[in-house]
């Protein structure tokens, strides 16, 4: 009789290599981040610009001093991938520093600690950006409107976010039709021209990546 040894899943491996499904990752989340810097301007820029390069600092001193490898992980995509999910959860307008604070709770303390890739329980950049909401509810709740609209009419001020604005509608005893006037249009919200955090106003680049 043949014995037939079976080893633990996975029996069918694919072509894609963890890397590689990351760098895609990156990718698909490009036409979203190009929106965000169009909607609103050089502070998006700089909010995510800082969000990746902490990320990714942290991930390598964490990696070089704690868990003494010699081969350091940062180039497989995963920390620039919490870099860009991280400032797509935050406002255009939240101070720099706190942007490195919330860089650093996510790869300190949400993904590094549990073994790095693959192995944490929580999202990372949701992690920090729980965390920035609890410690600094009002810069994260404070949400500039676009820099520019279609027409090209500057507007530079800040407002709630559409759910912000029905919510307070509904508590002010405000008619359907009275709280549809003070919210985007449908295709300003469908293309991301109006008020929220950087990665999640624009639907139309979501659908293209």
């Amino acid at each position: 009789m043949t014995l037939l040894t079976i080893s633990g899943s996975p029996h069918i491996h694919g072509e894609h290599s963890v890397k590689k499904i990351m760098w895609e990752v990156v990718i698909a989340l490009v036409p979203a981040m190009l929106a965000s810097f169009y909607f609103f301007g050089i502070n998006a820029i700089l909010v995510t610009t800082t969000a990746i390069i902490s990320c990714v600092v942290f991930e390598y001193l964490i990696y070089r001093f704690f868990f003494n490898k010699n081969e350091i992980t940062i180039t497989d995509g995963s920390a620039i991938i919490t870099g860009i999910l991280l400032a797509f959860n935050l406002p255009s307008s939240l101070p720099i520093w706190m942007v490195i604070v919330g860089s650093a709770v996510a790869i300190g303390v949400a993904k590094m600690p549990y073994g790095g890739l693959g192995k944490n329980i929580f999202n990372p950049a949701l992690v920090g950006r729980v965390f920035l909401l609890i410690s600094f509810p009002v810069e994260m709740t404070t949400w500039t409107l676009p820099v520019h609209n279609v027409s090209g009419i500057v507007d530079v001020i800040s407002g709630p976010t559409v759910l912000g604005t029905i919510r307070e509608g509904m508590m002010n005893g405000q008619s359907v039709t009275k709280i549809m006037e003070n919210i985007p249009s449908y295709q300003n919200m469908f293309i991301g021209n109006m008020g929220g955090s950087l990665g999640e106003v624009s639907a139309l680049a979501l659908l293209i990546g």
